[in-house]
């Protein structure tokens, strides 16, 4: 579970996240929707230690720090792009990141991200999405219980996208609470159990996601029209 109590981020006079509160349950998917700018990577670098909040603090299953290596948990941080050194192979790449985060390097990780074909390939003939793959899989090496994604599904396929929506849910049964950022409407619709909107660096509201309807309600969120306030799923934050 991840709570959050008032947290926000400040530079100078500017807010980069304007302070908010929410929890997240253990087991769900939530997705941070918003165009760039929004504060989805802000909240998410809050999140995993990488920053500190200018104010507020934040709970990880009943932990609170503002330092990532005071919590008990394990993490898995996927960010929106890292530079692997394209010299290596898939599997030298997979290994050495294992090792980094003291993880046993387990192979059979590769095959549920896509990539067990492509193990003797060198990273610098990856496409876009099979390097997002690679990312999505040094992520999971810990077994998190806190998995969080940047924008994950920059340069997936269609078919990719369901199998990334699979492999989501079967971590999420599993226990881990698991929070991506998407520019994306449909994708986080598809991907998420809840979806957060935010704007200009504050949360203008929450969509649970429970049928084909969850598309529309985030899309009267973006485009200013007001949504249905005496549904319990859909709330706009004032």
């Amino acid at each position: 579970m991840i709570e959050l109590s008032q947290v926000g981020k400040r530079y100078g006079a500017t807010w980069s996240l304007h302070p908010l509160d929410g929890t997240i349950e253990t087991g769900r998917v939530v997705a941070l929707c918003g165009s760039n700018g929004a504060g989805k990577s802000t909240l998410l670098n809050l999140m995993n230690g990488t920053i500190a909040p200018s104010v507020g603090h934040i709970s990880l299953n009943g932990e609170t720090t503002r330092r990532r290596n005071g919590f008990n948990q394990t993490f898995g941080y996927m960010p929106d792009d890292f530079a692997f050194d394209p010299s290596w192979t898939v599997k030298e790449t997979y290994v050495y990141y294992a090792l980094l985060q003291r993880a046993k390097p387990d192979v059979s990780l590769l095959r549920r991200v896509g990539l067990d074909d492509k193990m003797g390939r060198r990273v610098g003939e990856l496409s876009k999405g099979m390097r997002q793959r690679l990312l999505l899989a040094q992520a999971l090496v810990t077994t998190p219980d806190i998995l969080l994604l940047d924008e994950p599904t920059n340069g997936l396929d269609p078919l990719w996208m369901r199998s990334l929506s699979q492999l989501l849910r079967e971590e999420a049964d599993r226990g881990a609470t698991i929070v991506l950022s998407t520019h994306q409407l449909d994708v986080a619709a598809m991907l998420a159990d809840e979806v957060w909107v935010l704007e200009t660096g504050k949360l203008i509201g929450r969509v649970v996601v429970h049928d084909e309807t969850a598309y529309d309600e985030i899309r009267r969120f973006f485009f200013g029209i007001e949504v249905d306030t005496c549904q319990t799923d859909v709330s706009r934050t004032k």
